[in-house]
């Protein structure tokens, strides 16, 4: 299940009051919308919401808004920041049900890269090619994340997205099923590792070399006959 944060807000019912206004007292305006309900302008602590963006799966975590007793589950879905600062000045929830369908990006978390077999043992290097998938799910599955052992992962192999191990109820979103598979971490040769198998190549073929005469006189050999023939 999704890591929850939660928010305290209050309904705004000073409508006239300006958003540069909120904004002086420390608040970020913001509106709520979604599940098949009136929308309704909302604000909440700057600071709050600048503590919950600090978190790299905010934008794929149910959030739980909490007001005056009641609560609602939302996902963040936009906040706009100021481009002098970047102070957020605007935000956007969305309301979700527990069996809301939802596809969204959810973060990848990679572990054991140091242990991996490819990396160790065999001279390669870690490619990490995604920093998160496409997932579609209800929102009670929502992962925080999804973790990818890369500990037994061999030189000149890879993980593909359509053989990652999923929780129950996540599967890759239809945009991902319907395209071709890709690999979301490999393990490749480094210059390093192809310049020592090149040099190992050279080392056997100058191993392997006949060194016996095809039958054909070297310089040395008419030498040696002719010697043979003047000491006669």
């Amino acid at each position: 299940m999704s890591l929850q944060t939660e928010l305290e807000i209050t309904l705004r019912t000073d409508l006239k009051e300006k958003n540069s206004l909120l904004r002086k007292k420390g608040n970020v305006p913001g509106i709520l919308y979604g599940n098949n309900e009136d929308s309704l302008k909302i604000k909440l602590l700057g600071k709050d919401l600048r503590k919950a963006l600090e978190q790299p799966s905010i934008f794929s975590q149910i959030i739980s808004l909490k007001e005056n007793g009641k609560e609602f589950k939302v996902l963040l879905k936009n906040v706009q920041v100021n481009p002098a600062n970047d102070e957020p000045i605007h935000v956007d929830f969305q309301r979700v049900s527990g069996k809301t369908k939802l596809t969204l990006d959810v973060p990848i978390k990679y572990i054991n890269e140091e242990s991996c077999v490819g990396v160790k043992n065999q001279g390669g290097m870690l490619s990490k090619n995604k920093n998160d998938i496409e997932l579609t799910c209800s929102a009670d599955n929502l992962p925080e994340f999804i973790e990818i052992d890369c500990a037994n992962i061999e030189l000149n192999s890879a993980i593909m997205q359509f053989s990652l191990i999923l929780p129950e109820g996540v599967e890759l979103s239809q945009n991902l099923l319907n395209g071709q598979d890709q690999p979301v971490v490999a393990c490749s040769a480094t210059r390093a590792t192809l310049d020592i198998e090149e040099e190992d190549g050279i080392l056997e073929e100058e191993d392997g070399e006949d060194v016996e005469s095809d039958g054909e006189k070297t310089d040395t050999d008419e030498a040696s006959e002719e010697s043979e023939k003047q000491g006669d």
